[in-house]
């Protein structure tokens, strides 16, 4: 049996997780967790909501909704593929930065939502990077991030 096929449904909130290559720890080198950071950004524009996200040094974790024709698989594809081709330019590397893979949950209502969100930004905490989440310059709990959930819940 092959991998399940990916149903999108209008407005579904998604938590998606992928790794890096072999575990390595890319996003130690904090230019390259920018990288990850803006490539997030630019999805906000006109491909998804993002509603909260952590960059952690070998993983991403990622809550979306994805707009108009836009599937989680061509956001994935989005984030990935830029992200790779940046930090392989900036280091002068070839080849693949992150796993093919990833993990995709889908958020049912908006309490799960909280327990996602808490959940991700709890991340560099328990890795012991920092003592509040807040602290966290690569997660949406940052002072300086930009996220789309008042949008999302309250239009």
């Amino acid at each position: 049996m092959g991998p399940l096929s990916r149903y999108p449904v209008e407005n579904q909130c998604y938590h998606l997780i992928t790794r890096t290559l072999d575990g390595a720890p890319v996003f130690e080198e904090s230019a390259n967790a920018i990288v990850v950071v803006d490539a997030l950004q630019f999805l906000r524009r006109e491909r998804a909501y993002l509603l909260g996200y952590v960059v952690m040094r070998d993983h991403l974790h990622v809550v979306l909704v994805p707009r108009g024709d836009m599937t989680v698989s061509g956001l994935m594809q989005s984030i990935k593929g830029y992200s790779a081709r940046i930090i392989n330019a900036r280091q002068g590397n070839l080849g693949r930065v992150w796993q093919r893979s990833f993990f995709d949950r889908a958020i049912r209502d908006e309490a799960q939502l909280i327990e996602t969100l808490k959940y991700i930004h709890s991340n560099p905490v328990a890795a012991g990077l920092v003592t509040l989440p807040e602290e966290y310059r690569f997660s949406s709990v940052h002072p300086s991030a930009c996220t789309d959930v008042e949008l999302f819940l309250f239009g």
